[in-house]
């Protein structure tokens, strides 16, 4: 009887996990590309600390690079009801429709702890000259 009840603590304890994804505010966003850091357009990631805004599969998005590995998060405003793309300050990132700050540095979480972060993608370095984007 001891081992049941332990059996079905375990059970009970494995199963009290947190299953809202990570950033609620944006379902059904998905990406899975491959870049060449060649091209011209990504030019700003070609330095360390650099930085460059491209279209990538329909979205809007900033990638950063951190010292040799990248960031790279949608420009959508986690606010619901805000059409107006974020904008990036060298420092943070900002959504003009409520100024709401959201820090790179910090896996877009917002400065002020509260609400939903920027949307992040996963940044992968294939190799020298290309990165895989995912979420």
């Amino acid at each position: 009887m001891k081992k049941i009840f332990c059996f079905f603590s375990l059970i009970i304890l494995l199963s009290c996990s947190d299953n809202i994804p990570v950033n609620n505010c944006f379902r059904g966003v998905d990406m899975n590309t491959t870049i060449n850091t060649r091209l011209s357009e990504f030019d700003g990631l070609l330095v360390p600390n650099g930085s460059s805004q491209n279209i990538i599969q329909g979205r809007n998005v900033y990638i950063f690079r951190t010292g040799n590995s990248y960031k790279a998060f949608d420009q959508q405003c986690p606010e619901r009801n805000c059409n107006s793309l974020m904008t990036f300050n060298g420092v943070q990132i900002i959504c003009p429709c409520d100024d709401k700050k959201y820090s790179y540095l910090s896996d877009g979480a917002p400065i002020d702890n509260e609400g939903c972060a920027a949307l992040m993608y996963f940044v992968t370095k294939l190799n020298s000259s290309q990165l895989r984007i995912t979420r």
